[in-house]
């Protein structure tokens, strides 16, 4: 798999068991819906993105991102210029790979994607001219 990490929730929708506080029980509530994040660890340029993918929405004067909402899923992804994406609308973890998994294999596909260095010291992604890293301060060139 090309991202790197997926936090999810796992199982099915999640029956909660009344909250009681101050002797009041508080609404139940089920989950439904699903987020996940992942990284692609690449530069993107969001317009050949948009041009290239299909079923995407881009207009950057309004958000900073392209949404893709493939016809074959009811899940939609948030794609950003730093290669962070997130995952929403999916009710299970298979979900979640199914979509990440099949938009990074269109993206290689269509070659949208350019990899990025990583730094050794902390795993933060950085670009191939940054001297220092930002997120840990490891010295990258010498």
């Amino acid at each position: 798999m090309i991202f790197s990490h997926i936090p999810l929730l796992t199982g099915k929708n999640i029956k909660m068991e009344p909250h009681f506080e101050a002797g009041i029980a508080l609404v139940n509530y089920t989950i439904e819906n699903m987020m996940a994040s992942s990284s692609l660890n690449t530069r993107l340029n969001l317009k050949e993105v948009a041009e290239k993918l299909d079923d995407t929405e881009y207009n950057p004067d309004n958000f900073p991102g392209v949404i893709w909402r493939p016809r074959t899923s009811y899940g939609v992804v948030i794609i950003m210029e730093d290669g962070r994406m997130m995952c929403t609308n999916v009710r299970s973890e298979k979900e979640v790979v199914d979509i990440f998994e099949k938009l990074t294999r269109i993206m290689e596909e269509k070659e949208l994607i350019t990899p990025r260095s990583v730094c050794p010291q902390c795993g933060a992604v950085v670009d191939a001219d940054d001297v220092v890293c930002v997120e840990c301060g490891f010295l990258l060139q010498s």
